[in-house]
């Protein structure tokens, strides 16, 4: 790549890809010359990008199943407990 200055412009002469790219500071403006026969390439640069957050979730879905099955289970040993002492205790009565 080779930078000629010439007064207020600068001219970038690009022998590898055929291009000549003129800037001009006072007008600001790119004007592209590209070659009619050769090869043509395209400079592209990955930028970051800032994306939202995330939320994880503190308990995992099967932890909060396994849980709830627990809980379930608790709640059927409790109720048959209770059942079985009501008939121990309407057992005794008679």
């Amino acid at each position: 790549m080779q930078f000629i200055f010439t007064g207020i412009s600068l001219i970038v002469i690009r022998n590898l890809y055929h291009t000549i790219v003129t800037f001009r500071m006072s007008e600001s403006k790119f004007r592209e010359v590209l070659p009619k026969h050769g090869m043509l390439a395209v400079e592209d640069i990955t930028t970051m990008v800032m994306c939202k957050p995330k939320l994880l979730p503190l308990k995992s879905v099967t932890l909060e199943k396994l849980e709830k099955m627990q809980r379930e289970a608790q709640e059927i040993i409790q109720q048959q407990e209770q059942a079985a002492q009501q008939c121990s205790t309407s057992a005794l009565d008679q």
